[in-house]
């Protein structure tokens, strides 16, 4: 066996969004180049010449996802069509922990203005996530299995360590309960890691949402934020203007990568958004 890697800072993303890894790992370069040991990208697809662009940037893994189910049907569209099965991908953060000490997820509609090594401290419970309501929030029903009043989590940006427990069997619950509980989640991974936290006992050692995660629209936080996160519609590539992450896009097409290439369901999306926003503004 291997010996174990130290650290490694994980991706989940649909071969169309390339670009969009890209310009975090320009930032965590910038600013945290020894971070972690290797990016690790989990992906569908990403061509040939992007994973050499990416590679150049930072050492780094790709691994092909392949969720464990021959049939996905049953999976609401509405799950797919939104946030594609790559939303799932989330859980071989936990398999993952064979290869390294600590691993940390992060979404990729981001922009990173100061140094995050802080998240890679170690903490006893193992586990480190954003708080975001309670886990009834994130489902369309109630689950008599759990308690619904606890505090739910946010999956946009957490850290796994090796000593949170025995993480290939939470891998493996994840599945099972995304195959029991595919019809009543809302916000699909967070549901299911809420379950996991409930069904293994463990305890989250809370990330300060305010400093790791507020809006760019949010003028009160961003000024002393280490990340922003372009949550929701418009991202930093179809409306949402931002001024360093297009600086990052730049060079990324400079280098010759794969450019942001709009998608009617998004398009369709962002419409919505603005005849809402007309609506109640």
């Amino acid at each position: 066996m291997k010996p174990k890697k130290n650290r490694a800072i994980v991706f989940t993303v649909s071969k169309n969004l390339t670009f969009s890894i890209a310009c975090v790992m320009m930032d965590i370069k910038r600013l945290s180049p020894g971070l972690a040991d290797e990016i690790v990208i989990i992906h569908d697809g990403v061509n040939k010449k992007d994973k050499e662009l990416l590679s150049s940037i930072l050492p780094t893994r790709f691994i092909e996802y392949k969720m464990p189910f021959d049939d996905i049907s049953f999976i609401p569209n509405s799950i797919l069509d939104y946030f594609t099965k790559m939303v799932f991908a989330k859980f071989e953060c936990l398999k993952l922990l064979n290869d390294y000490h600590s691993v940390m997820l992060s979404d990729y509609d981001i922009v990173i203005q100061k140094d995050i090594s802080e998240l890679f401290e170690y903490c006893d419970s193992g586990m480190r996530f954003m708080l975001s309501g309670n886990v009834r929030n994130q489902l369309h029903n109630t689950v008599d299995d759990y308690n619904m009043e606890a505090d739910g989590i946010c999956a946009s940006i957490f850290v796994f360590q090796d000593h949170m427990g025995d993480f290939n069997a939470m891998h493996d619950f994840c599945y099972a309960s995304l195959k029991k509980y595919a019809q009543v989640i809302y916000l699909p991974e967070q549901s299911i890691f809420n379950f996991m936290i409930q069904e293994f006992n463990l305890e989250v050692t809370p990330i300060d949402g305010k400093v790791y995660s507020p809006h760019p629209t949010d003028k009160d936080l961003v000024a002393d934020a280490k990340i922003i996160h372009a949550y929701g519609q418009p991202k930093f590539w179809n409306g949402l203007e931002n001024e360093h992450w297009n600086g990052n896009y730049a060079e990324w097409l400079t280098m010759g990568g794969s450019r942001y290439r709009k998608s009617n369901l998004v398009n369709r999306m962002i419409k919505k958004i603005k005849k809402l926003r007309k609506k109640y503004v």
